[in-house]
């Protein structure tokens, strides 16, 4: 996988997240959850997530968080600014993704609709004591469950005014086949060629349209 920032400011963006977290609930008192809806509606999440030099090592992640939550209008936090180094779970859970978002290339955005921070909050415990890999094995396996809401097939599909049933007759594919497609029981990222193209040529769109793909970060600082 071709990363989207140099290794050489992967410690800084880790301190700088960890710390960004940290700040924000310990010290502001604020939601971990909220504030990684902010990081991204801001968009600092996707420069993050794209290494821009000026985020990921050029401030701390105090000045981070205050530029996120300066952008999304929120009060910022008057009191003394405090940094656990490491002391809590807030600032391994924002070290903890920081690696793992470097490490797999998600953005953000899908990371938190699948794996919220609150939910990496929990696995402080067994797994901040052991190898970091066991953490990902962990975030993996909750990343990688089905997520709620509608296929592209059923989507383009109900777009054309066509039911299910419909499109089975037209296109020579099974019903019980379009239905497990579209409840994601079976991965139509893995049906045949023939499927795919009937399925595209009636729907009037293009194969890749039908396919299911996990979103990642567009490279663009490779330093």
């Amino acid at each position: 996988m071709t990363r989207a920032y140099n290794s050489m400011y992967l410690a800084d963006a880790e301190d700088c997240l960890s710390c960004a977290f940290d700040y924000v609930v310990n010290a502001c008192g604020l939601n971990g959850d909220r504030f990684g809806r902010l990081f991204v509606t801001t968009g600092y999440a996707q420069q993050f997530e794209r290494g821009n030099p000026a985020v990921v090592a050029g401030m701390s992640g105090i000045e981070l968080a205050d530029h996120v939550l300066a952008e999304a209008g929120i009060a910022q936090y008057t009191g003394d600014a405090i940094r656990s180094l490491g002391a809590s779970a807030e600032y391994w859970a924002g070290w903890a993704l920081a690696q793992y978002q470097w490490e797999h290339g998600y953005t953000f955005e899908h990371l938190f609709t699948r794996l919220p921070f609150s939910q990496i909050v929990s696995l402080y415990n067994p797994y901040h004591e052991a190898d970091i890999t066991c953490f990902f094995d962990a975030a993996d396996a909750i990343v990688a469950q089905v997520p709620p809401g509608e296929t592209r097939l059923a989507r383009i599909r109900a777009s054309r005014g066509v039911s299910q049933r419909e499109l089975s007759v037209a296109t020579g594919v099974g019903l019980k086949s379009i239905q497990a497609y579209e409840q994601r029981t079976n991965n139509i990222n893995k049906a045949q060629a023939g499927v795919l193209a009937r399925l595209s040529w009636f729907l009037g769109c293009s194969i890749e349209d039908l396919l299911e793909f996990e979103p990642h970060v567009t490279v663009e600082y490779a330093g």
